[in-house]
C-alpha cells in the first residue's frame, strides 16, 4: 500500500513538471518565423494568469508572469498577480518588491496598499502596515475586512484611542449578532483600559443583550463595577447569576463574590447566609468556609456562636494553629481571658521555634489588656499583676510601662508616671506610640507644674503629629495660663478643626471669647450642649453670661 502510494506521488510530480514544461514551451517558443515576438496578446496573457490564480496555483503564476514581464515590464496588472501570487505562497519579501514597483506608477491603487499591508502584517512590521491599512480605509470605509484588520493593528501597537474609534466603525458594519457580540466583547476591554468606565459599561450591555446569560460578560460587568466600588449593582448582577450558573467552579466564583462583598458593605448576616450556601457547592473549601462564618458571627457580636465553630474547627485540624489563635482572639474579645491563655498554653506546647515567638508576643498583648479590664474597674494591684506577668513574655513592649504610667496617673503618682513613660519612649523604637505618650507625659508634668517640661512634650508631640486635637488643646491651655491669647484661641481653634466633637476644647475657646466676643462665647456653649446637654460647665456659664446681661 505505501508502494502504491508513492508511485502515485511520483506520477503527480511528473504530470505538474510536465505541465510546466508545457507552459514554457507555449510561451516562449510559440511565435511567427523570426521566434522574437510573443503570440500570445496582453488580454490573453492577463486572462491565463488570472485563472491560475483562481485555481490557486501560484507557483505557475509567478513562471508566466515572471518570464512575460521580463519581456514587457511595464503591463501592471500581470505584475498584481505576480504580487498577489508571491503573497498567497508566502514569499513576502518579493511580493513586497512588486507591490512598490508597481505603486511608482500607479501609487492610488488600493489593493496593492492592501497586498503591501498584508506583506507587513505577515512580517510584523506593524507600524508600516497600518499605514498601508490608513490608505486604503480612506477608499473601503465600509470593507468590514479591512475595518477589521485596522482596528486589530492598531489595538497590537498599543494604540488605544485610535483602536477604539476603529472598533466603533466596525460595530456599526456588522449585522450578525455573533459578530456584533465579539466586537463589543473587545470595545468594552478596551475602554475598561481607557478608564472610559461609561463606555465600557455600555458595550458589556449591549453585547448582553445579545446573550444575557453569557457567564464572562456577566463576570466582567461585576469585577468592573466592584473596581469603581459600586458594590450593590455589582451584588445584584451576581444574584441574577445564580438564576442561571450551573457549573460548580461558575458558582464557587460567583459565592465567593458575594461573600467577599458582604464583608466589605458590612452586611454579615448575609455573609453567613451565602457562606453556608457555599458550603453545599462542590469544591469549596469546607474548613475556610466555616471558619469565616465563625469570623462573621464574631463580628455581630455572636461571639458564643463563633467560638463554638472555632472549637470544632481546632479539633478538626490536625495543627490547628492559626485557628487557635483566632479562637483565643475571639475569647479575649469575650475578656474571658483565662480561656485565651489557655489556647495559647497548649499552641506553646507543640510550637515550631518560630510559633513560640508569635505565640510569646500574643500572651504578651493578651496580659496587657487584661491589665487594662483591670485598671477600667479600679482594680490596680491586679492590674499591675498582668503588667509584670506581660514582661515575662516580651519585656521591650512599651505598652507594658505605658498602661503601668496610666495607672500611676489614675492614683495621681505622677512622679512615677513620669519614670513610667520615659521607660515606654525608651523601648518604642519604632516610634508608633509616640504621640499617645508623650500626651500622657505632658499631663503628668502639668500636673506636678513642671511647665517647663509640659511645653517640651507638647512640642515634641505636635512635631510628631501636628494634627493631634488633644494634643493642640493641651497647647491652647498652656497659653491661655500664661495669657497668651492669640496663640491659645489658634490653638483652640485648629484643635476643633481636627476634631469637631472635642468639647472642651470649644469649652475653652468660649472661656476666651467671653471677655472680646461674647455672641460668639454663647454660640459655642450652645454647640457644646448640643453636642452634650450633660456638659455643666457649659450649661452654668451660658446661665452666668444671660445673668450678667440682665444686670
Amino acid at each position: 500500500m505505501t508502494d502504491t502510494n508513492l508511485i502515485i506521488i511520483i506520477i503527480a510530480f511528473l504530470v505538474a513538471i510536465a505541465a510546466i514544461y508545457i507552459l514554457y514551451s507555449i510561451i516562449l517558443y510559440q511565435g511567427s518565423g523570426k521566434g522574437e515576438e510573443l503570440q500570445l496578446s496582453t488580454k490573453n496573457i492577463l486572462e491565463q494568469v488570472q485563472v491560475l490564480f483562481d485555481k490557486k496555483e501560484y507557483t505557475l503564476v509567478q513562471l508566466l508572469a515572471t518570464k512575460y514581464l521580463d519581456r514587457v515590464p511595464g503591463h501592471i496588472d500581470v505584475r498584481i498577480y505576480l504580487a498577489k501570487a508571491y503573497y498567497e505562497d508566502r514569499k513576502y519579501n518579493q511580493a513586497i518588491k512588486q507591490c512598490l514597483i508597481i505603486l511608482k506608477k500607479k501609487p492610488n491603487n488600493v489593493d496593492t496598499h492592501q497586498v503591501l499591508g498584508n506583506c507587513y502584517i505577515k512580517k510584523q512590521v506593524l507600524n508600516k502596515a497600518i499605514k498601508e491599512y490608513e490608505l486604503v480605509f480612506d477608499h473601503k470605509k465600509t470593507d468590514k475586512d479591512v475595518v477589521r484588520t485596522l482596528a486589530e493593528l492598531y489595538r497590537k501597537t498599543d494604540q488605544l484611542y485610535s483602536s477604539i474609534s476603529a472598533y466603533e466603525v466596525l460595530a456599526d458594519l456588522l449585522d450578525l449578532d455573533e459578530d456584533i457580540a465579539d466586537v463589543q466583547s473587545i470595545l468594552a476591554e478596551l475602554n475598561e483600559e481607557a478608564h472610559d468606565y461609561p463606555a465600557a459599561f455600555e458595550a458589556y450591555k449591549v453585547r448582553l443583550g445579545i446573550y444575557p446569560n453569557d457567564v464572562n460578560t456577566n463576570r466582567k460587568l461585576i469585577e468592573l463595577y466592584i473596581k469603581i466600588k459600586n458594590y450593590p449593582v455589582a451584588i445584584e448582577t451576581l444574584l441574577y447569576m445564580l438564576t442561571f450558573v450551573t457549573e460548580p467552579k461558575v458558582l464557587l466564583w460567583v459565592y465567593d463574590t458575594l461573600v467577599a462583598l458582604y464583608v466589605e458593605t458590612e452586611e454579615y448576616d448575609k455573609a453567613i447566609e451565602y457562606s453556608e450556601k457555599l458550603l453545599d457547592i462542590q469544591g469549596s473549601d469546607k474548613f475556610k468556609v466555616r471558619n469565616d462564618i465563625a469570623t462573621f458571627n464574631i463580628k455581630l457580636n455572636r461571639t458564643d456562636e463563633g467560638i463554638a465553630i472555632l472549637e470544632d474547627l481546632a479539633m478538626m485540624s490536625q495543627n490547628g494553629f492559626d485557628v487557635t489563635l483566632e479562637l483565643a482572639d475571639a475569647y479575649i474579645q469575650r475578656k474571658d481571658y483565662e480561656k485565651a491563655l489557655e489556647r495559647y498554653t497548649i499552641l506553646l506546647d507543640k510550637a515550631t521555634q518560630r510559633e513560640a515567638k508569635t505565640v510569646n508576643l500574643l500572651i504578651c498583648d493578651l496580659y496587657i489588656k487584661w491589665a487594662i479590664n483591670y485598671s477600667e474597674q479600679e482594680k490596680y494591684e491586679e492590674s499591675y499583676e498582668m503588667l509584670k506577668n506581660a514582661t515575662q513574655y516580651n519585656a521591650l513592649n512599651p505598652e507594658i510601662y505605658y498602661n503601668v504610667a496610666k495607672n500611676y496617673f489614675a492614683q495621681k503618682n505622677y512622679t512615677s508616671t513620669i519614670e513610667s513613660l520615659n521607660k515606654a519612649l525608651e523601648f518604642d523604637k519604632q516610634r508608633e506610640f509616640l504621640a499617645k505618650y508623650l500626651l500622657l507625659l505632658s499631663e503628668a508634668h502639668h500636673q506636678l507644674g513642671h511647665f517647663f517640661e509640659e511645653k517640651k512634650a507638647l512640642t515634641d508631640l505636635l512635631k510628631v503629629d501636628e494634627k493631634n486635637p488633644y494634643g493642640l488643646y493641651r497647647v491652647g491651655i498652656m497659653y491661655a495660663a500664661q495669657h497668651d491669647i492669640k496663640n491659645a484661641e489658634e490653638s483652640f481653634k485648629k484643635a476643633i478643626m481636627y476634631d469637631p466633637n472635642l468639647l472642651q476644647a470649644k469649652y475653652n475657646l468660649a472661656l476666651l471669647y467671653e471677655n472680646n466676643n461674647r455672641d460668639k462665647a454663647k454660640e459655642l456653649y450652645i454647640e457644646v450642649l448640643e453636642q452634650d446637654p450633660t456638659f455643666e460647665e457649659a450649661k452654668n456659664a451660658l446661665t452666668d453670661m444671660a445673668s450678667s446681661d440682665y444686670y
